[in-house]
């Protein structure tokens, strides 16, 4: 029998196409281009991207920019433009690659993160550059380096400056846009701006500054405006009563497949929140038998009344028959996974009872959390002091996290002897059952922190696994120098080199006590050397007012110590990059 051997060749086109999908477009290129005539012309019709530089070095970010997405602008599906990562990335960008759609004939999608006031004004201007992108994500939050640029100029005066008929939005199907104004989200949704609109997702500004003025109640948008729009998600600081009656004409005409209302709420009278009769009757304006309702809120402790928050958590509690839908300042409600029944009357003197009473007679019962959910891949540790037993035990029995990629842990109080760090031990346990933890972000004092660094098998596991740490220092008494002999201790225990790629320290000591050119050159010297895998670091002081107004701060110290790290001839340091403010400064390397 005749065998025939096969090649790889061999293969069919559309199954190498598949393969291509699975490699980034770096590797893609670099592995196939110029093999043969045959991959070649694959490769042309390969769709390709340009894609989040979250985990990315500067260099790999800046080869995209020059050697694919210039050379290959036609194939782009999707581009993440964004100097989080990359400082001065986009006026590189302007500079080497044109604006218009017939370069862009296949762009689909574009997330726009983290860049100068400037920039976004001409990718608005210039509607032409996103005629026919289907998706758009905006976000210059209050967290990133540019934001300041945008404290005078909201969203609203930008686009209406720069992108008069909004005409980019006509083929929009998916819209994203942090920090977006009220203002900014009627503009958009009203007039029929968005006729292919399905999918949208806002983040209200999170600012205390007009938090105190009553929200004017809202015109409810027009069906005939957004006749497309089916799934909606909403982050608030204050007003959910606003959001609902903004969608209101959506919810009648059954046309909302889906709405999520997470983020803050203040309860300082009884028409910030609705009553669950209120609710109840909103909800059920939809005919739809596939409408979803989520709301996932926290207190706005500072602008609360008390006694109010507790008689509308003890109602809702009482319509849910689930103990677990408003306590602890959270309120968590889902439809129709919860019905709503009818509150019972009661006067203000009742509430207390009724929430303490455990006889079967009543309308309502108490029930366990929800289980444990082992397909999370965030996960919080907090005080122990606040966790139920039922639930510690479920979190400590889980055998494996196979989807959880970042910790956020908070640093415990000192119990009755004056020791902390409870929560250390729980930790480890978590960490030791989760193969893909990558993330973690610490926000504790400097007690905690050395009480943290000194657990060898925590430091072992860290070390091996952990890409991205961010530590974020309380009480007002810590250094860089403290924060950096926490880290190093803590990943001294690790027999190879870590694999830390992005640090975070956020100190919280006056500058004028820790912040010299001398300071700097030390410990930034210490940390790059614990860190040979490093690609980026963010180091920020607390007390911006005091780092403006000092003659000592990283507008001046940071280009001296660039300056003293050439000099000194520092390994890697000559190709590296930086950016600061007074208060912080960023450095990739």
């Amino acid at each position: 029998m005749n065998e025939r051997r096969s090649h790889l060749q061999d293969l069919p086109v559309e199954l190498f196409h598949h393969i291509f999908e699975y490699l980034a477009p770096h590797d893609l290129l670099n592995a196939f281009k110029k093999l043969n005539r045959r991959f070649d012309i694959m490769l042309t019709q390969q769709p390709l991207c340009l894609p989040n530089n979250r985990q990315m070095s500067i260099h790999l970010y800046l080869h995209y920019l020059k050697k694919i997405v210039s050379k290959h602008a036609s194939q782009i599906v999707y581009l993440h433009l964004s100097e989080r990562n990359a400082p001065h990335a986009m006026n590189y960008f302007l500079s080497e690659i044109r604006l218009n759609n017939l370069v862009w004939s296949t762009l689909k999608a574009v997330t726009i993160e983290d860049i100068p006031r400037h920039v976004l004004e001409i990718f608005l201007y210039d509607c032409s550059f996103l005629s026919k992108i289907h998706s758009l994500s905006l976000d210059v939050g209050y967290q990133r380096f540019h934001c300041d640029e945008y404290n005078d100029l909201n969203y609203t005066t930008i686009f209406s400056e720069n992108c008069p008929p909004m005409s980019i939005h006509r083929n929009l199907q998916s819209l994203s846009i942090v920090e977006c104004s009220r203002e900014l989200l009627i503009e958009l949704l009203n007039n029929g701006h968005l006729p292919q609109l399905q999918h949208l997702r806002v983040a209200f500004p999170m600012t205390y500054a007009n938090i105190e003025k009553e929200l004017p109640r809202p015109i409810p948008l027009k069906q005939a405006f957004v006749p497309e729009l089916r799934h909606v998600n909403i982050k608030i600081f204050g007003g959910v009563a606003w959001v609902l009656t903004f969608f209101e004409d959506l919810q009648r005409y059954s046309q909302l497949d889906q709405l999520i209302i997470s983020g803050y709420e203040r309860f300082a009278d009884n028409s910030h929140f609705p009553r669950v009769t209120s609710l109840r009757q909103w909800l059920t304006l939809t005919k739809s038998n596939i409408f979803t309702f989520q709301l996932n809120s926290n207190t706005i402790y500072a602008f609360t009344n008390n006694e109010i928050q507790e008689e509308i958590f003890a109602e809702y509690r009482q319509a849910t028959g689930e103990e677990s839908a408003a306590k602890y300042g959270h309120i968590n409600l889902s439809y129709p996974t919860m019905s709503f029944s009818d509150p019972l009357e009661t006067n203000d003197n009742e509430w207390e009872d009724l929430d303490s009473s455990n006889d079967s007679t009543k309308s309502f019962k108490c029930v366990q959390d929800p289980p444990v959910d082992d397909h999370v891949e965030e996960m919080n540790i907090f005080e122990l002091d606040y966790v139920e037993d039922e639930r510690f035990v479920q979190l400590e029995a889980m055998p494996c996290w196979h989807h959880l990629k970042k910790i956020n842990l908070e640093g415990d109080c000192s119990d009755d002897n004056g020791v902390v760090g409870e929560n250390i031990s729980h930790l480890l346990h978590i960490a030791q059952r989760s193969p893909y933890l990558r993330e973690l972000h610490i926000e504790s004092d400097l007690d905690y922190g050395r009480v943290l660094s000194s657990n060898k098998q925590l430091g072992i596991l860290l070390s091996r696994q952990l890409e991205i740490l961010q530590f974020t220092a309380e009480q007002a008494n810590s250094s860089f120098g403290d924060l950096v002999c926490i880290i190093d201790k803590l990943f001294s225990y690790g027999q190879s080199p870590c694999r830390l790629q992005q640090l975070i320290l956020t100190v919280d000591g006056h500058p004028d006590s820790w912040l010299s050119i001398r300071h700097l050159n030390r410990w930034l010297e210490k940390m790059f050397k614990r860190f040979p895998s490093l690609i980026r670091f963010t180091l920020t002081c607390k007390y911006i007012e005091a780092c403006q107004n000092s003659v000592q701060n990283f507008s001046i110290l940071a280009p001296e110590w660039y300056v003293d790290s050439l000099l000194s001839g520092k390994k890697g340091l000559c190709l590296c990059q930086y950016r600061y403010k007074p208060h912080s400064i960023e450095i990739w390397l």
